[in-house]
């Protein structure tokens, strides 16, 4: 398990690379379009921003899983 302190290292492709920085750039410009469209009460800014949001936290989540082992005990079917 990993401490306050330390990091997380994993060796990615360059390609996975620029995928990955553009997937955290969109999620985070994601959140801040939720804020504003919280903001101005604008639901369908709101529901746009939250797919996108959406949209970029798979892209992150598929980035990582790819360079992850995976066991059966952790919910891989064969």
């Amino acid at each position: 398990m990993l401490t306050d302190n330390e990091g997380m290292t994993i060796a990615i492709s360059a390609l996975d690379k620029r995928l990955l920085a553009k997937g955290i750039a969109g999620w985070r410009s994601a959140n801040v379009e939720i804020d504003m469209a919280i903001s101005s009460e604008n639901w369908g800014a709101i529901n746009g921003a939250q797919h996108d949001r959406f949209l970029h936290a798979n892209t992150i989540a598929l980035i990582f899983h790819k360079y992850t082992d995976t066991t059966l005990e952790q919910g891989v079917y064969p």
